[in-house]
């Protein structure tokens, strides 16, 4: 008997081992049954072979091994082949939504002149950038009506603004070319002050540095006028500007004789008196009013009340210099509106 049929008849002899290999082969057989993708198909070929169970005697034991039992072949269905997956992507864009600020408008003053003499008019122009819109409208002139009333500008027809920036209060105004052409002294001096009262209205400016065709200008004009640094309206003189600037009720205009008198002024002590005359008869004074003073501009706005005849008035704002009559005191300057009064 060869070494592996020895091995069987020891196991044989072992019941507890049968038992187990018995259970083994059945679990097989079903396993073999089954699979992933459904039912199992099993076929079987020819008649089962039987074995005869074997008898196996041992001393004082007797022991019955069930037949073995040799589990038929097999054929199992081929694997399924999940059919391919089509995954569906959807990308969803957001739309990017730009926000733009609207654009509105905002009253800014231009200074013209009249009688060789500042004087503001309003205009609207757009925000945010009023600086720009402001000097813009200054250099387009006085319009028909402003004309009319006997305002005017020192600045020649055809000056463009090229480019105007603000850093540390003093704004950088870009001229083109034709601002630096003709006109005397007076010509020069007065648009220069036009440019700077009208940048300097708005509170981030406190100087202008001039500039002609992206150039910094030193000197301007046939007569020399020489720009030493960033102009103020302290810089300007006072036979241009003046000490108090009426800005309302504006010239020609019909009042009542209760009105409004608005302006800005830099006076002496920062005050100075309303005068109202009526046919060369001093009728009203309004003292003190408050204004700027010492170089610097600042608004007032007062309420007068006027008894004369109706017909024409006038409205004089001066500095009074606080040295009254000395004849050491410099020329009063005047600023003087003429007005009607309503009846």
């Amino acid at each position: 008997m060869g070494r592996w049929e020895s091995h069987v008849q020891r196991v044989l002899r072992r019941p507890e081992l049968v038992a187990v290999l018995a259970v083994a082969a059945m679990l097989a057989a079903a396993c073999s049954g089954g699979s992933d993708g459904g039912a199992a198909t099993t076929t079987t070929t020819g008649a089962p072979t039987s074995t005869a169970a074997a008898t196996t005697s041992t001393a004082g034991a007797s022991s019955t091994t069930s037949p073995a039992t040799t589990a038929p072949a097999t054929t199992t269905a081929p694997p399924t082949t999940a059919p391919p997956t089509t995954v569906s992507v959807t990308t969803t864009t957001s739309a990017v939504t730009t926000t733009t600020k609207p654009t509105g408008a905002a009253d800014a003053k231009v200074y013209l002149l009249r009688d060789e003499r500042l004087v503001s008019v309003h205009r609207q122009v757009s925000t945010p950038a009023v600086l720009r819109g402001a000097l813009t409208a200054l250099l387009e002139g006085p319009t028909a009506a402003e004309r009319a009333s006997g305002a005017s500008t020192a600045v020649p027809v055809g000056t463009r603004l090229l480019d105007v920036t603000l850093a540390d209060g003093v704004a950088t105004v870009d001229l083109s070319g034709t601002f630096g052409t003709g006109g005397g002294s007076l010509s020069v001096q007065a648009r220069v002050a036009e440019i700077v009262f009208t940048a300097t209205q708005f509170s981030t400016v406190e100087a202008v540095s001039f500039e002609m065709d992206g150039v910094p200008l030193v000197v301007l004009g046939g007569e020399g006028l020489v720009l030493h640094g960033p102009q103020t309206r302290a810089m300007v003189d006072r036979s241009i500007s003046g000490s108090v600037i009426i800005d309302a009720p504006t010239p020609g205009t019909t009042v009542g004789r209760t009105f409004v008198v608005r302006g800005e002024g830099d006076v002496y002590e920062a005050q100075f008196p309303i005068e109202i005359w009526s046919a060369g008869r001093l009728v009203l004074v309004v003292a003190p009013v408050t204004a700027g003073a010492w170089g610097t501009w600042r608004t007032f706005q007062v309420t007068i009340t006027v008894d004369a005849l109706p017909g024409p008035i006038e409205l004089v704002a001066y500095d009074a210099g606080g040295c009254g009559t000395d004849p050491e005191c410099p020329p009063l300057i005047k600023t003087i509106v003429p007005l009607t009064l309503a009846s």
